[in-house]
Parts: C-alpha cells; sequence; structure tokens
C-alpha cells in the first residue's frame, strides 16, 4: 500500500502551527485589500487584526476563487513525491473551486495514470473544512488506507455542522443574507442572525435572535440536541471569530462547562478569504452532530 498525503486549502482557517502539527499540504488562496494583493496564509501575510481593522475603516477587500491551473501547478508538486492525494475542498456551494479540481484531476489522470486524486467537496466552510481534515489526519495515523479515508469522508461529511453569527448586520447585508433594509432595523433592535451551511453546502439565515447573550444560550442548547453523543459529546470543537476573540472565550467556556466530557475546544481566527464576506465581529462554531439544520 503506498502512503498518501491529506491536501486542503488556506480556507480551512485553523492555525499556522496547528497546521503544521497536523502535518498536512494546503494551497493558499489570496485576496485584494486596498490595492494589494495578499495570501491566505492563516495572517502570516497580514496579520488577521489589521485586516478587520481596515474592514471597519470602510475597506472592502475581494476575493478571486482558486483556478484549474494553480490546482494543475500544486498538486503535480504532491504527485512528483509518488504520493497518491486525498484533498478537501471548500464548499461547491459558495465557489466554483470544486468544478476546477475535477477539471485539474482530470487533465493529470494523463500525465500520472499510476497516481491517484480523491477530490472531497466538504459542503463545508472555515474551520469547518479543518475539523473535518482534522479527523481525516486521525483516521490516516490510526492505518486507515486512502481508499477507506475517502469513502469515510464521502459518508461523514455532513455531520459537520455550523452555526454563524455577526451582531454587526451591515456585514451580513454586504453578504446578500439579508437587505441593508432589515440590517438597519436589526442593529437598532440587536437581532443576531443565526446562519447554517445546509446539506448543499449553501448559507441560510435559519433563525434571528435578540441580544448576544440568547444568542450563546442558544448556540449551546441546539449543539446538545444534535450533537453525536448529546450532552455526553466527546469528540472536538471548533471556535472561530473575526475580531471577537471575547465572545469566542465566553462560548468556549459555556461549551466546557455544558459538555464536561468533550475532547477539546479549539479557538482559531477566521481568514481573510471567509472574512471578506462575512465581516469583523463574526462568532463561528463546528462540531459533529446528527443533521444539518437540526
Amino acid at each position: 500500500m503506498s502512503d498518501y498525503i491529506i491536501s486542503s486549502e488556506s480556507i480551512m482557517d485553523l492555525s499556522a502551527d496547528y497546521v503544521k502539527e497536523l502535518g498536512i499540504s494546503f494551497i493558499k488562496s489570496n485576496y485584494e485589500l486596498n490595492g494589494e494583493i495578499y495570501l491566505d496564509d492563516f495572517g502570516q501575510s497580514l496579520d488577521m487584526e489589521e485586516f478587520y481593522r481596515n474592514m471597519e475603516e470602510g475597506a472592502t477587500p475581494s476575493t478571486a476563487a482558486i483556478n484549474t491551473q494553480a490546482y494543475l501547478d500544486y498538486f503535480e508538486e504532491l504527485l512528483q513525491k509518488d504520493m497518491d492525494i486525498i484533498h478537501v475542498c471548500l464548499s461547491s456551494g459558495l465557489t466554483t473551486q470544486y468544478s476546477c479540481i475535477l477539471q485539474a484531476v482530470d487533465i493529470l489522470k494523463e500525465k500520472f495514470p499510476e497516481r491517484k486524486i480523491y477530490p472531497i467537496d466538504s459542503k463545508m466552510a472555515s474551520s469547518g473544512v479543518g475539523l473535518l481534515v482534522d479527523k481525516l489526519v486521525m483516521l490516516k495515523n490510526e492505518g486507515m488506507d486512502i481508499e477507506d479515508l475517502y469513502k469515510w469522508a464521502e459518508e461523514n461529511t455532513l455531520h459537520v455542522i455550523s452555526y454563524t453569527s455577526n451582531e454587526n448586520l451591515e456585514y451580513v447585508a454586504r453578504g446578500g443574507r439579508i437587505s441593508k433594509t432589515a440590517a438597519n432595523i436589526g442593529n437598532l433592535l440587536k437581532i443576531c442572525p443565526l446562519i447554517e451551511i445546509d446539506d448543499e453546502g449553501h448559507m441560510q439565515v435559519t433563525q434571528k435572535v435578540r441580544t448576544k447573550k440568547k444568542l450563546l444560550k442558544n448556540l449551546v442548547d441546539r449543539m446538545e440536541k444534535n450533537a453525536i453523543g448529546g450532552v455526553n459529546y466527546n469528540d472536538k470543537l471548533f471556535i472561530s471569530h473575526a475580531s471577537n476573540e471575547e465572545t469566542a472565550i465566553e462560548l468556549k467556556e459555556m461549551m466546557a462547562d455544558r459538555f464536561k466530557e468533550i475532547s477539546a475546544i479549539e479557538i482559531f481566527k477566521i481568514g481573510p478569504t471567509i472574512g471578506s464576506h462575512i465581516g469583523p465581529g463574526t462568532i463561528t462554531m463546528f462540531y459533529w452532530g446528527d443533521k444539518r439544520l437540526g
């Protein structure tokens, strides 16, 4: 059995140290801010606090999908190491990247007929992609071969659950989730929209909660009802934020108090590719659950 590489993208929004510890490969996307092009590389090229400070001051960063040629160059470098690849990408419901990967794989099959590339559409974003990658690394380290790992991923991807919110509805409106009028009214009423990712990988506003305090309690309650194992959930929870560490820590403490057997709660910063669309102040969480929109 030949060895293989687990690969993903910088949109998995982990930390540089965490990714290094996992020992995976990843392709970097890029973004434009104030006329300059930067790599989305876990804040190495531009500190995340500075990135979000620019947004708060009125900057409107733009992003572009990773194209077929970029995937060709990236995958070919890995294939030249005589190793197969399992690659986890950003949701096809949010970007065209998955179709670009499929195009690249078809081309590379001719050049490397003896090698295998298994693309996985995560139907997820940000650290939810990271949570899936984290699990795949664990299973690989336990000895699972690439075919079985790919099958496991295909069968379990939709068990990665996400809840996202932002008290500042200006950025939710920018992303097209609500109208500007609704955002203005919602800000006055202190409404926090709950955004979830469905089985097709699309983001949906599923609930509107008054005040951050009620929102956080709502997140804890929803996870208890839907988490694998319920209150006895013993897997990992990833919490990510866009310049909102205080709320992330508050949510972590609430989760640790409710779920006594949880294996780990990690806090990460949301990177610029995702952050460009949801804005500073965002808080989001990812866990293993029974069903999305549950």
